[in-house]
């Protein structure tokens, strides 16, 4: 019970601080937040979603298709880290690596569960 409470609140925080995306008509710009979001392990934001968050505003198609390309290539990189040591820093993990490697989310558990047997 304790797990999952600590789980929740981690994403609580990890949502009120992601950063709202950019009003930006830049492709570079777009590629940089896929990219910084994608390194962070945060969940993919759909056409749909981020237009939501705009207001309004206009979302370019290429501002989008700059945002995918972005987040794949951070994916990659937050996918590529030591798993087991993410877990035992208590990191959060959302399921994001799962189609990229099997072991992953194996690895994560491992290593989040491990820190449990000190408590």
């Amino acid at each position: 019970m304790k797990a999952i409470l600590i789980i929740m609140v981690s994403l609580f925080l990890a949502a009120c601080s992601s950063t709202v995306p950019l009003t930006s008509t830049q492709d570079s710009d777009w590629a940089t937040y896929g990219l910084e979001t994608g390194q962070k392990g945060w969940n993919f934001e759909s056409k749909e979603q981020i237009v939501d968050l705009l207001d309004g505003k206009e979302l370019k198609v290429s501002n989008y298709d700059a945002y995918v390309a972005g987040y794949k290539k951070g994916l990659q990189e937050y996918c590529g880290q030591d798993a087991f040591e993410l877990g035992t820093k208590g990191g959060v993990y959302t399921g994001v690596c799962d189609d990229i490697s099997k072991e992953f989310k194996y690895d994560y558990l491992r290593g989040y569960n491990s820190t449990k047997r000190g408590m």
